[in-house]
């Protein structure tokens, strides 16, 4: 897999109104990023849960249409929210809606208490990672077979019909997560790893996750990693030393964040048009 440097976007559908968030994820593909990435939470987050919160499946599919080159992705869908096969299905309809532009970015999930207010059923973190686990397995039975037949301990499908299938064969795969038996299950599924680790410690987990990916048969440098380096803090110098941390951690997805705030957004197009161009010659030259 091309390791070069791609530049990513997460723009939280929560807190703001629409109008106001479908300009900005309009404007990130205007601004040449090249992916677009929303989270999957019900409700807003921090101090003050009840702002406005989109869900982020039919949020991703208006920005479908709003878009045409950005890749579109959640980052990252919680696996305990939804049937990964009713999922499986709201990401094929996208990636068609989209002409083929869908990442598949998911995790086990975390937030109790979002769970609870929701009356969504939170098992234990084994079992959520283990569930994650079968998600995926049955996630690519969905993608090439015409009848799905799955019987896991989690999940079960009966002569299941699966149409359409990927505009491109198949959806990447990205997966958050940073705990021992999650990196084994990046390394089993993922094509692209975020975390938001410290340098040192993102090295080694990600030299673990391509030891996993060895023993599944995979090629270990199919595997790429993400992680944020902005944001919203305006210091050219700090944006600079984490680009070069992150690279030489292995990153090669760099991420802006907005932050809920949305405070110091008028820099963006300054840094996507001097600051990313002269750091990524200088990293990937």
């Amino acid at each position: 897999m091309d390791q070069k440097i791609t530049l990513g976007i997460g723009i939280g559908n929560q807190h703001w109104p629409w109008d106001q968030q479908i300009a900005w994820w309009k404007g990130a593909e205007e601004l040449g990023f090249e992916s677009l990435w929303l989270n999957d939470h019900f409700h807003s987050l921090g101090d003050n849960i009840d702002n406005p919160a989109f869900e982020c499946s039919t949020t991703l599919a208006a920005i479908a249409m709003a878009t045409s080159k950005i890749k579109l992705g959640v980052l990252t869908y919680g696996n305990t929210h939804r049937n990964p096969a009713i999922l499986a299905k709201e990401l094929l309809t996208i990636d068609h809606i989209s002409g083929g532009r869908v990442i598949y970015g998911t995790g086990a999930g975390w937030n109790e208490p979002e769970h609870a207010a929701y009356g969504i059923p939170f098992p234990s973190a084994g079992d959520r990672v283990a569930m994650l686990d079968e998600a995926l397995d049955l996630h690519k039975q969905l993608e090439v077979e015409e009848r799905v037949n799955f019987e896991g301990r989690f999940y079960k499908l009966v002569d299941c019909p699966f149409q359409p299938k990927p505009v491109n064969g198949r959806l990447p795969i990205l997966i958050g997560g940073t705990k021992p038996k999650m990196l084994r299950v990046i390394g089993k599924h993922a094509d692209i790893w975020d975390s938001g680790l410290e340098p040192d410690e993102y090295a080694v987990a990600l030299t673990t996750i391509r030891e996993h990916a060895v023993e599944f048969g995979r090629d270990p440098m199919a595997i790429r990693g993400s992680t944020g380096v902005w944001n919203g803090k305006v210091d050219d110098k700090v944006l600079a030393d984490k680009v070069r941390a992150a690279y030489k951690a292995g990153a090669r997805q760099l991420l802006f964040r907005y932050p809920p705030t949305r405070e110091n957004l008028d820099e963006v197009p300054r840094l996507m048009q001097t600051i990313m161009p002269e750091l990524i010659a200088e990293l990937e030259g």
